[in-house]
């Protein structure tokens, strides 16, 4: 009897029980790899954080600026001063042609001389008609002529008077002299030149205060910060500083730029702040209800802005919508969409998703 088909079953039997071990480990699945926790960074909103301190550039600027002209029309035959000379009240600036005005000053005062020659005339003629006519050597009709006479040299010598100061003054007026202590900002015209009553000459900028002038946005000024006290320093050198108070808000915003031009007066300035220096002012404004996120943590949802919050109890991620009211250079101000005390994922929103589970690395607050 042969062995060989025994060892041909045994054979087929072992490969078999081969293949059925193979399809057995193909139809396993390969498990599922661990979810990833993803560390993060987080800050925990509250109400009330809204206190920001506002910088804004400007420059230094007179609280007063006059524009000085002539009063009268002519020619200008000297300007004694230039730009940055410093004046005092009665220092004479320029002076205008001063011909045709000193020739209606002669006129005039010949006038008078005429005017006062026919009132001594009219009244030594009326005072001799008086003495005559209680004796009948003149009429009733001769008499009040005589006086109507007088009154009316009176009045030309009156009027003639009145023309001599006209022109007195006139000639005055062709010099043009500083109405107090100040520096010369501008010049706008130069001798040869005719210019036209009022027209400015020379612009003059009062010694006696300095103010800090700047353009800030619409928002700012429409806001609650109110008018508070305005810490103003030097751009080239912080040290020096000065406090302010505003003094005045433009109504009207720039057509171009949209802003507004805010004037401060600073108190007790150091000698540093000249004329056309560039400073930065800054103020503390006050805290409102609102939240406030670093400017890092927005995201979006489709359109709208939103956020990462972190669920506490499940320590997953959840995108909320947000609605913003304003933004600063570092912070974004959430006007609803939050709840105090929410935490808020503040770096590396732009790769994270919905559901994902994470691990909080620092626990600061907003």
């Amino acid at each position: 009897m042969s062995v060989f088909p025994d060892l041909s079953r045994l054979l087929a039997a072992s490969c078999g029980l081969f293949t059925l071990s193979l399809l057995s480990a193909c139809s396993e699945a390969p498990p599922a790899p661990a979810e990833t926790v993803r560390p993060v960074k987080t800050v925990v909103v509250s109400a009330g954080t809204g206190a920001e301190k506002l910088v804004q550039t400007g420059e230094i600027r007179p609280s007063e600026e006059t524009s000085l002209g002539f009063r009268i029309d002519g020619r200008i035959v000297k300007r004694l001063v230039d730009v940055g000379a410093v004046v005092k009240a009665g220092d004479v600036i320029a002076t205008l042609d001063p011909s045709d005005s000193e020739n209606q000053l002669k006129a005039a005062k010949a006038q008078l001389d005429s005017a006062v020659t026919a009132e001594k005339l009219a009244l030594s003629n009326f005072k001799r008609l008086k003495q005559l006519a209680p004796g009948g050597a003149v009429s009733e009709a001769q008499l009040e002529q005589a006086e109507s006479d007088h009154e009316a040299s009176l009045s030309a010598r009156q009027s003639a008077e009145a023309n001599v100061t006209s022109a007195q003054d006139r000639l005055n007026f062709t010099a043009l002299t500083a109405t107090s202590e100040g520096v010369v900002s501008a010049v706008t015209a130069n001798p040869g030149q005719v210019v036209s009553a009022g027209q400015e000459v020379v612009r003059l900028a009062a010694l006696a205060g300095r103010d800090a002038v700047f353009d800030v946005s619409e928002s700012l000024v429409n806001s609650k910060a109110g008018h508070p006290t305005v810490l103003v320093s030097l751009l080239s050198d912080p040290s020096i500083q000065a406090i302010g108070r505003i003094r005045d808000v433009s109504p009207v915003a720039d057509p171009v730029t949209r802003t507004i031009r805010v004037r401060v007066t600073l108190e007790q300035p150091a000698a540093a702040f000249g004329f056309g220096a560039t400073v930065q002012g800054s103020i503390d404004k006050p805290a409102s209800d609102q939240l406030v996120v670093p400017a890092s943590a927005m995201t979006r949802d489709g359109t709208e802005p939103a956020v990462y919050v972190v669920d506490p109890k499940s320590s997953q991620l959840q995108l909320k919508k947000v609605s913003v009211s304003r933004y600063s250079d570092t912070e974004v101000f959430i006007s609803s969409g939050l709840t105090d005390g929410e935490r808020v994922v503040v770096a590396g929103v732009g790769k994270l998703r919905p559901g994902l589970t994470v691990r909080l690395l620092t626990e600061p607050k907003a």
